[in-house]
């Protein structure tokens, strides 16, 4: 196997149409993070981001798209908006993460959405956990039979909140995909006040974020394209999501609501709307992300394994990743740890910065 690597932004046309071509034809890659859009997308924003070239009897037969920063070390596309990553090939190419790594001249990979089934990569994976998803290859009603068998009232209890929504105010209005720039402000403004509120790191207050979820809204193709979906309650706008899709798969990215409808769940009710939309349209399946939160447990009906962990060469810049390990381990033993805390914090904050920086 030949591995080179090249700047994100000078991808041509021919690889562009190679890398769609690897990506369609495995239901593996199914998810918009795996499209070329998406890279060529975070590329329009950031100068960091560069393509791993994997190459057999003189064609390509693999991508690897990465963040390079200091010292060989390496983040996934997008970083820390990242819900899935790994290497985009031909499943029968014969290709491996240290040659891969060497030829794209890195030493360290940290990953934290990796498709578990890219073995490849096994030996440095760390843990397991569920990107909850849900089917909507049929009917709604079969999605509604799904539930049923899993057990909850969360279907009953959103219509019922419908219902009550109705009666106090007046009935919601859903749009799919609406072109409404306030819907879009609208979003991020809520996002933003969400981070404040949970003290996440406000990732939206960076420029190159918006600027890359700005992009991925105006792009609309057969295989990719942004969807801001919105709710309204008469011409109030209730709730809002924006999500990437291809032209088998949606993926939740970015919800938010007006606190002055919180007591009917707008989100949840944006969910079911974007549920039946999908039942009756070409989507297989909804992807919610990472982490089964009480909401996406209440409305999963099957889930994706993303794996978590680093993958490391031999290195200076690794040995001084193993020796703040051993400090960290230490500190948390010692009879310091009370004086340690506050620059603990400190540097954690620092490392949630870093993962969108």
């Amino acid at each position: 196997m030949k591995y080179s690597v090249i700047p994100a932004g000078e991808l041509s046309p021919d690889l562009i149409a190679r890398w769609a071509e690897i990506q369609e034809a495995d239901q593996a890659l199914a998810s918009p993070y795996f499209r070329p859009e998406f890279t060529q997308a975070v590329a329009e924003v950031r100068e960091d981001l560069f393509v791993g070239l994997m190459e057999a009897e003189n064609r390509v037969v693999g991508f690897f798209p990465f963040h390079r920063r200091w010292g060989g070390v390496a983040r996934p596309v997008g970083l820390g908006l990242s819900d899935y990553h790994g290497v985009i090939a031909e499943p029968e190419a014969d290709w491996t993460a240290e040659g891969l790594m060497r030829g794209c001249r890195l030493v360290r990979w940290e990953f934290d959405h990796l498709l578990s089934g890219q073995a490849q990569w096994q030996t440095y994976r760390q843990n397991l956990e569920p990107s909850p998803t849900i089917d909507t290859s049929q009917k709604y009603e079969h999605y509604e039979a799904i539930r049923r068998k899993l057990g909850g009232k969360q279907l009953y209890e959103t219509n019922r909140r419908i219902r009550k929504l109705a009666r106090e105010h007046e009935p919601h209005r859903f749009v799919f995909h609406t072109d409404d720039a306030a819907a879009f402000e609208a979003m991020i403004a809520w996002k933003r006040l969400q981070c404040q509120r949970t003290g996440v790191h406000d990732y939206f207050g960076l420029g190159w974020t918006v600027e890359l979820v700005r992009r991925i809204n105006a792009h609309d193709s057969i295989h990719f394209g942004g969807v801001l979906s919105a709710l309204y309650v008469g011409d109030k706008l209730a709730a809002v999501h924006f999500g990437m899709r291809t032209k088998t798969v949606l993926h939740s990215w970015f919800p938010g609501y007006d606190d002055e409808f919180h007591q009917y769940s707008p989100g949840l009710i944006l969910l079911v709307e974007m549920i039946r939309h999908a039942c009756d349209g070409d989507i297989s399946y909804i992807d919610l992300g990472k982490d089964v939160l009480p909401y996406k447990e209440k409305f999963m009906t099957g889930a994706i394994q993303v794996a978590e962990g680093c993958a490391e060469l031999p290195s200076a810049v690794n040995n001084l990743y193993a020796l703040r390990r051993r400090a960290e381990r230490w500190s948390r033993q010692s009879a310091l740890l009370p004086i340690l805390r506050i620059p603990g914090r400190f540097i954690k904050r620092l490392e949630r910065k870093g993962r969108y920086e």
